[in-house]
């Protein structure tokens, strides 16, 4: 049994940032109770050592993968950035959606759907290799991924990014950091309003440490100095933390205090990588037939083959309800 314990760091906009991480923790700990007293659920506890199952894969890739982002919504969408460049989307059965673009991107993070003068749309906020933040977008007549401004105020090269749902009019959640300054988590939320992109800033979050991945909770923002990428896993009185450390999985329910080890058993025509290189996760599918949500892992799974793994978390996720 391996636990390991994650810096973290809150950052609701309702949330004081100057206060202290353990008041921060108490606040966000409370609201958790408030849920869990609301639904008469207790938090499930996950034992180390759990094994999913790998349920279907992608064809072989066309290269090693730089980042992977899901996107909720009527039709569910998994993003794949290249290594070595390259975006391309794909459906919930790991069929191409159009054309592969050109973009070289070194990180993704969670997409959100929306619809903009009629027409459905799928936003997925990436890094360039250059440090922009950009959003990528699916939707109605277009053949490959698309790029557009990301309005945030970032006047330094953008080191890492987050998002998550946008509560009543946003369109998400969205927090990062930039590469000379990786100890503070700006925070805000991008609305559409006539066809434009605006951002909204939030509070800024300040850490004791250099983040290296962050992600949105049901009601907090978490950040990592070590977890190479991590995803939020929320579906009823379950509310984990999936995360990736040194190509091994974890998971927790308590904002990443604890985090137990978990593994990935292959299907019976489906090859999980033995060392991921990216993750994405999402508690609710509305798409795909997995009524248990979904993880997403990609890596090499043969010498010279990589493929993303599509990972059914049902053990977690439908044995709480």
């Amino acid at each position: 049994m391996q636990f390991k314990r994650w810096r973290l760091s809150a950052a609701s906009p309702l949330v004081n940032a100057g206060v202290g991480l353990a008041l921060l923790f108490t606040a966000s700990a409370c609201s958790k109770q408030d849920k869990q007293a609301d639904s008469g659920a207790e938090a499930p506890v996950i034992a180390a050592g759990t094994v999913l199952p790998a349920v279907w894969s992608t064809r072989p890739l066309e290269g090693e993968v730089a980042s992977i982002a899901l996107s909720g919504g009527l039709r569910g969408i998994l993003a794949v950035a290249y290594e070595k460049g390259g975006l391309q989307f794909y459906d919930m059965e790991a069929e191409k959606l159009g054309e592969k673009s050109n973009f070289r991107l070194k990180s993704l993070a969670g997409g959100q759907s929306s619809v903009v003068e009629e027409r459905s749309i799928t936003v997925f906020p990436g890094i360039t290799r250059d440090g922009e933040l950009k959003a990528y977008i699916y939707g109605e007549g277009l053949i490959a991924p698309a790029q557009i401004d990301l309005p945030v105020n970032a006047d330094k090269a953008i080191g890492g990014v987050c998002s998550g749902p946008a509560p009543g009019t946003g369109l998400m959640r969205l927090a990062f950091w930039t590469e000379t300054n990786n100890r503070v988590l700006q925070n805000g939320i991008i609305r559409e309003a006539d066809g434009e992109l605006a951002w909204t800033a939030g509070t800024s979050t300040f850490t004791d440490f250099p983040v290296k991945s962050c992600a949105f909770t049901s009601d907090t923002l978490v950040a990592s100095p070590r977890a190479s990428s991590a995803a939020s896993l929320v579906r009823g009185p379950l509310d984990a933390l999936v995360s990736l450390e040194d190509g091994k999985l974890g998971i927790s329910t308590d904002l990443g205090m604890t985090n137990a080890e978990i593994s990935v058993k292959d299907g019976i025509t489906v090859v999980a990588p033995d060392t991921p290189v990216a993750l994405a996760a999402m508690g609710t599918m509305m798409s795909g037939g997995y009524p248990g949500g979904l993880i997403v892992i990609a890596g090499e799974t043969r010498p010279g083959e990589h493929h993303a793994v599509f990972v059914d978390p049902s053990p977690l996720t439908l044995s709480t309800n």
